[in-house]
This record gives structure tokens, sequence and C-alpha cells, in this order.
């Protein structure tokens, strides 16, 4: 995402070690680039989890999590996916597995609609939200609108930002180019 403060690159991972095992990885990555520094901090976030998945739908996590601001952590956790024709759903609660341990809830919800052959309406909300005893640590909503066209969607962008213990909404636009690999 190209916008009004900073770019942000996101790259999302998730696959089984084999066809039809119930064991696999899932990484996810997000690399901001703030235009000024007074204004937005350069951040990088970064967790890969080894997943088992019991039941379809329903996985098991560990593995670690780095963020810039806090260091390294190993990390536990759960994720519901729910892949469809229309509708994908990932929501991925976890805990860092640390003295004074920090919660998140990462969620993925998007909506495609229209034929493959043509461009497709494209819809997506990608929200996480981080804290601790003390409170609110961090969270977003990045709300994304436009088309896709055979595994690539391009459209408008709007990211709503909150950092601290009283967070206040940071909101900025721009346009963003996702590409679907696997």
């Amino acid at each position: 995402m190209a916008g009004t403060a900073y770019t942000s690159v996101n790259f999302v991972l998730s696959k089984p070690f084999a066809r039809t095992s119930r064991w696999g990885f899932f990484h996810q990555s997000t690399l901001v680039a703030g235009y000024d520094e007074a204004e937005v901090e350069d951040d990088v976030a970064l967790q890969g989890l080894v997943t088992f998945e019991p039941r379809d739908g329903f996985r098991l996590t560990a593995g670690a999590f780095f963020a810039s601001g806090p260091g390294a952590s190993p990390t536990v956790g759960m994720q519901y996916v729910r892949p469809g024709a229309r509708w994908f759903v990932l929501v991925s609660p976890r805990v860092n597995v640390e003295r004074d341990p920090s919660y998140s809830i990462f969620s993925i919800l998007r909506y495609t609609r229209g034929r493959e052959a043509d461009a497709r309406l494209f819809l997506s909300l990608q929200a996480l939200n981080t804290f601790e005893k003390a409170g609110h640590i961090k969270s977003y909503q990045w709300l994304r609108a436009g088309v896709d066209v055979r595994g690539t969607q391009v459209g408008l962008a709007l990211n709503l930002d909150e950092d601290g213990p009283r967070p206040r909404i940071e909101t900025r636009a721009g346009l963003f180019l996702r590409r679907d690999v696997f």
C-alpha cells in the first residue's frame, strides 16, 4: 500500500508441509516505511508459526514473533480458517509467552464476486488488535476495495491505525496492489 503517510508491505503465507499433512507453516511479515519519521516511524513485525490442524478449519499454532519495539518472543495460539469461492475468513488469536505476555487477535476477511475470467469485485478487511495487562498496545484496520483480475488485486486503501495506551485513530488513505502467489 502506498499511502499519504507511509508505504507498507504485507506478506502472508499459509501452507501445509505436504498436500495431505495436518502440519504446516504460517508466516506474516509487515513492513512500514514512513515518509516523515516525525509522523510515522518505520516498523517491522514478523511471525513464523508451525501449525497443526486437528479439524478442518481449526489450527493450533506455536512459533516466534518479532516486532521492532518489543523484540522477539515465543508465541502460541490458534487459527480459524475458512476459505471459499467468494469468502475467505481467518481469525488468529495468540499470546506471547513471556513474563508479562501480550495478546493479539489477527483477522482477515475477504470477499470477491464475479466470474474468475473477468475483473471481479474485491473487498478486504485485515485487522490486528494487541494488548497487554496494562492495556492497549497497537491496533489497525486495513480496508481495501478494488478489482481482482486473475489473482491480482488493485484499488483504494484506507488504513486506520491506533497506537499506545490511549489510542487515537490515525486515518491514512492510498492505493494498494495485492497478488495471490500460491
